[in-house]
């Protein structure tokens, strides 16, 4: 065999032996590289569930797949340094679906997911407390509340009387003041930090800016008496309109 013939066999096995070394070099020696890229926007809540956060958009994985374990929040009250530790709950549809001529959303309880390599991943996320004293601590109270409001509802009692009668129950004020003492949304500016826990403890963080007015805040405010007053709304099956904020998706500045 001559050089040129010997040259030429190695160029050949190389091309043939390229795919499968770069497949090898990708998965075994390329670290996941992971983006989140968002969309929508940031929705501040505050209900029975008590302050969450709800957020949008996709995950992409490139090299490698990732195998995303976990998703928390954090959001920092600039003022005074006030945290709100948050983790995932549930996933939410991004768009509302049509029941029986009923506007509905569907939702599943957050789990881990697999991401494969040079694809998007959709996600919206709804992230509450993990903190289960403050869980249970809501539900003595709404449990309590709906028992009240079980007493003073009647067949001939109009649904306004029925709130009011609530309001002056002896258990509506104090339950009141200790939700206002606990209220997280207030005027101010805050910085939300989104972080991402994928294959063996690997994480990516995002920081993110936003303020809340004080017409916002008061209006957010108002949740804790709808809040309250919904046990009454359960029983006359009236809906309860909530106001929630939303905030453009604005990267920190590191």
């Amino acid at each position: 065999m001559t050089t040129y013939e010997k040259l030429a066999t190695v160029i050949a096995v190389m091309a043939i032996l390229q795919p499968w070394i770069i497949k090898m070099w990708n998965q075994y020696f390329k670290k996941t590289s992971l983006t989140f890229i968002p969309s929508s926007k940031i929705k501040l809540y505050y209900n029975r569930s008590g302050t969450y956060v709800y957020l949008g958009g996709v995950i992409e994985a490139k090299n490698r797949a990732a195998v995303i374990k976990d998703i928390s929040v954090k959001v920092i009250r600039q003022r005074d340094r006030a945290e709100l530790d948050l983790d995932w709950s549930s996933f939410m549809a991004p768009a509302f679906q049509s029941v029986g001529g009923k506007a509905i959303t569907t939702n599943e309880f957050a789990r881990p997911f697999k991401v494969e390599a040079g694809s998007l991943y959709p996600v919206f996320v709804e992230f509450g407390s993990t903190i289960n004293s403050e869980i249970e601590r809501l539900a003595e109270i709404y449990g309590i509340l709906s028992a009240e409001a079980k007493s003073v509802v009647g067949a001939n009692v109009p649904i306004d009387k029925a709130k009011q009668a609530l309001i002056n129950s002896s258990c509506y004020q104090p339950f009141k003041e200790e939700l206002l003492q606990g209220f997280y949304w207030k005027k101010d500016n805050y910085c939300l930090e989104l972080t991402i826990t994928y294959n063996d403890n690997a994480s990516k963080k995002y920081k993110f800016n936003f303020s809340i007015d004080s017409d916002e805040a008061s209006k957010v405010r108002e949740n804790i008496d709808k809040s309250m007053q919904s046990v009454i709304d359960e029983l006359y099956m009236t809906p309860t309109n909530f106001y929630f904020p939303q905030k453009e998706f604005v990267l920190a500045d590191e």
